[in-house]
């Protein structure tokens, strides 16, 4: 089959951009011919790259995504066999979405009157509402059951995937290999525990929350994955941890990828991800498979299966700071080898890996599977 995929940038490359390129190299695998529709920069990809990027770039987020997805359903029409956007895009055939539902009924009333935020549930509304056809791919049940609660008559054209780690990110034996070096590197000392956090949205993923609680805990250092300490995102953070007296026990190590991403994971004692909003949150699971105990919160999709390894633990209801402390304190403290084990063995289920293949099975499927338990 001929297959669009409509996503609006592709870098930096953060976990729906992951999605989307390990989904077109599965498809091509699979015999298909896939092309990418983008918008922003493309990095060198062996599939066929199409951009619509308008002459004049819109000046604000809400104007460039429905500038987009227009562009990427025109460009597509008629002359595919299946349309995958990764954004909302009306008209598309399949949306694979990642993101938290936007048109909340909850939304407070003047929010509903700006401009970004009728721009977005417009789109939203365009893929999930009575009339649409679009098939809809999510990341986690809870995500899919707020969405049919709002949308009910999408209850029918729903999918749910299993995690989408990748089996390349699995790599348990190289915490021990690694960790002497990558802490001396980090010039860690014996007793002193290191908090890893990682993203590339501070505030969304919590990382003030992180530095909050580091007065809390004298000989704790925190590894900043994902920024350097000159990104425009670190100011606040950084300028926070001066007044708070903790800036010179923070390391921004920048975007982390492939081996260093490995070393981080060694070198760290818990992985710390208070986020605000997380649909599914691959990373808490990407650490806990390869022994890296993990404090989140239970907004997080896939919060539940850190409970279910018994590899860390979650913070519940109304974020407490108090309590986040604590458990970041108990978890990577001495003595957490029994939660690192645990979450290296839960990680040889082979369900954790299954996500991209399902994905690409559900692009594949003429008819489309009877919704998932629970929504």
């Amino acid at each position: 089959m001929r297959i669009a995929l409509g996503i609006h940038r592709l870098q930096p490359r953060g976990g729906l951009e992951d999605n989307c390129l390990r989904i077109a190299a599965e498809l091509d695998r699979r015999g298909h011919e896939a092309t990418l529709f983008v918008a922003g920069a493309c990095p060198d990809v062996k599939f066929p790259v199409v951009s619509i990027a308008p002459r004049r770039k819109p000046s604000s987020n809400h104007v460039r995504a429905a500038a987009f997805a227009t562009a990427f359903v025109n460009a597509t029409n008629g002359r595919f066999d299946r349309t995958v956007a990764f954004q909302p895009a009306p008209g598309a055939e399949i949306l694979f979405l990642a993101d938290a539902l936007r048109n909340r009924a909850d939304t407070p009333f003047l929010k509903r009157l700006t401009p970004r935020f009728r721009t977005f549930a417009r789109l939203e509304q365009g893929c999930f509402d009575t009339p649409a056809k679009t098939r809809i791919i999510g990341v986690a049940l809870s995500q899919m059951r707020a969405a049919v609660e709002r949308y009910p008559s999408s209850r029918e054209r729903v999918a749910v995937i299993p995690p989408a780690i990748a089996e390349t990110r699995r790599r348990p034996e190289l915490r021990d290999q690694l960790r002497p070096a990558a802490r001396a590197e980090l010039g860690l000392a014996p007793d002193e525990p290191a908090w890893l956090w990682l993203g590339l949205q501070p505030e969304i993923k919590g990382l003030d929350r992180v530095i909050e609680a580091l007065p809390d805990h004298p000989r704790a250092r925190l590894l900043v994955g994902g920024l350097g300490s000159g990104d425009h995102k670190m100011r606040k953070p950084l300028a926070r941890a001066a007044q708070l007296g903790v800036g010179d026990r923070i390391r921004c190590m920048g975007y982390i990828s492939g081996d260093r991403f490995f070393k981080a994971v060694a070198a760290a004692d818990v992985l710390a991800h208070p986020a605000r909003v997380e649909v599914a949150g691959a990373v808490i699971l990407e650490a806990i498979v390869n022994g890296l105990p993990v404090v989140t919160t239970d907004i997080c999709g896939f919060a539940g299966r850190i409970l279910e390894a018994g590899a860390g633990k979650v913070v519940t209801g109304p974020f407490a700071a108090d309590t986040f402390s604590r458990f970041l304190g108990d978890v990577g403290g001495a003595g957490n080898e029994d939660l690192s084990r645990r979450g290296i063995a839960y990680g040889a289920n082979p369900e954790l890996y299954s996500g991209v293949d399902v994905a690409c099975d559900l692009i594949e499927a003429e008819h489309w599977p009877a919704p998932p338990e629970g929504l």
